[in-house]
């Protein structure tokens, strides 16, 4: 399915469900929530002659939707269904390190056929994406549509009309409808990833359409699933401030010309009051396509004089001693030329740190004490963008000259071909973790490494 096709598609169409085996995550014996990784035929494209072969935990394209309160625990119980180990990675979620999910470095997947009981106790509210964390799968798994939502609310409500998860994925389709059955490719590894042809809000075709009252406000809890696309999004016809990035509540700010970066495994919570005409849209390829509209209808929001809304500042260190901080670099390598792309090449060393891909590994990136600073410098030796998530912290993004940092924590951040970027954190949470693509296809091709906190 070409890009124009899906864009022009768009405007005649209604919403739709998928086929449904499992409507959402369903309770488990004894409380909490009981997780099926099972198969899943979905109609993603409702154009096409024949549905998709997924992968999910609901049955369509949505994804698991769970929710937690604050400080209590959600038990888990996850069945395996597929033909693949599963493993989950909760990203912005604080755990220990045994819950990080990242197999095999920190704990084991379920096996085909498998099942495990875990629990999590989410300590900080936000917004949270669960995503495959099996190094050698997680990409197909991914692809495939296993991935859901966490979302856990702040003690005390702010004040929005509505409160809207938003799903971005997008999938490699046939004009069939099925997925491109091609997966682990050199080309999608060692170039810029599987990007799909069709995208989709919510397992569906968009636009997601929001209703409020006049003057009303929205809470979006914006969401990257996709593998590999990173998202250009533009807010018109709305005043909008971000209030939250990757799972921490930030100080709210305007978002620079109206636009915001998401990139693959990204969260941004913004809370938008739109005018006539409000879109949140997204660059698809060379198109431009409605994500989110907006319809008032009816009186006056109760909130529309109230003050704008802003979350508490998290539980984080208020400085970094840079000074103090130990260090360690990294330099990203590898790929394939664009031009020239391999086809018998090593996929699962395609792309190297410190020379190395993960699977040569020994010894971490970095060893550093139970709460002592840190700086992990990344260079991108490539002709790619890299985005790379860190698991266990959530890190500021220094100023160049290591003067200061961006006023955000970060878990998920973004190397410039050419480019070297700083990240500092306080290490106050013991075990081995991963940093490793944020985009999946690269992840089973080598571009991950690991840092431990002793």
């Amino acid at each position: 399915m070409a890009r124009r096709t899906f864009v022009k598609a768009l405007g005649g169409l209604a919403l739709f469900t998928g086929t449904t085996r499992r409507a959402c995550a369903q309770p488990a014996a004894g409380g909490g929530a009981r997780l099926v990784a099972a198969p899943a035929t979905v109609p993603l494209n409702p154009s096409a002659a024949g549905p998709a072969d997924l992968w999910s935990f609901t049955g369509d394209a949505a994804g698991a939707r769970l929710r937690a309160p604050l400080g209590e625990a959600l038990a888990l119980h996850l069945t395996n269904e597929l033909p693949q180990p599963v493993s989950m990675h909760v990203l912005g979620l604080r755990t220990e390190n045994a819950l990080d999910g990242a197999a095999p470095l920190a704990g084991d997947a379920v096996p085909p056929g498998g099942e495990r009981s875990l629990t999590l106790t989410p300590v900080r509210p936000g917004t949270f994406l669960l995503r495959p964390a099996v190094l050698a799968h997680a990409a197909e798994q991914s692809a495939r549509g296993l991935y859901g939502t966490l979302i856990v609310p702040e003690p005390e409500s702010i004040a929005v009309d509505e409160d809207v998860i938003v799903v971005l994925s997008d999938w490699a389709l046939e004009k069939s409808g099925a997925l491109r059955a091609s997966f682990g490719t050199a080309q999608d590894a060692g170039l810029a990833g599987r990007l799909g042809n069709w995208l989709t809000v919510n397992g569906v075709t968009p636009p997601q359409a929001v209703r409020l009252p006049q003057r009303g406000r929205a809470r979006l809890r914006l969401v990257n699933a996709a593998n590999a696309r990173i998202f250009t999004l533009r807010f018109d016809a709305m005043e909008a401030e971000v209030i939250a990035v990757d799972s921490i509540a930030v100080e709210p700010f305007a978002p620079a010309r109206a636009m915001l970066t998401l990139l693959p495994g990204g969260r941004l919570d913004v809370v938008v009051t739109p005018g006539e005409g409000a879109t949140v849209s997204g660059l698809f390829g060379t198109s431009t396509v409605p994500l989110v509209t907006f319809a008032a209808t009816g009186a006056p929001s109760p909130h529309a004089d109230e003050p704008r809304p802003a979350l508490a500042a998290p539980d984080l260190p208020a400085a970094i001693d840079l000074a103090a901080a130990l260090r360690a670099e990294a330099v990203i390598g590898g790929g394939l030329d664009p031009n020239r792309p391999a086809t018998d090449a090593d996929v699962t060393r395609l792309w190297q740190v410190n020379g190395a891909a993960f699977t040569d590994q020994r010894e971490p990136l970095l060893r550093v004490p139970r709460g002592k600073p840190a700086v992990l410098a990344f260079t991108n030796q490539t002709a790619f963008v890299q985005a790379l998530h860190i698991h266990g912290h959530h890190v500021r993004l220094l100023h160049p000259l290591d003067d200061g940092w961006e006023p955000y924590w970060l878990d998920t951040f973004a190397v410039p071909p050419g480019r070297t970027v700083r990240i500092a954190f306080v290490a106050d949470n013991p075990g081995r973790w991963l940093i490793g693509s944020a985009i999946l296809d690269r992840l089973p091709a080598g571009l991950a490494t690991w840092y431990e906190v002793t």
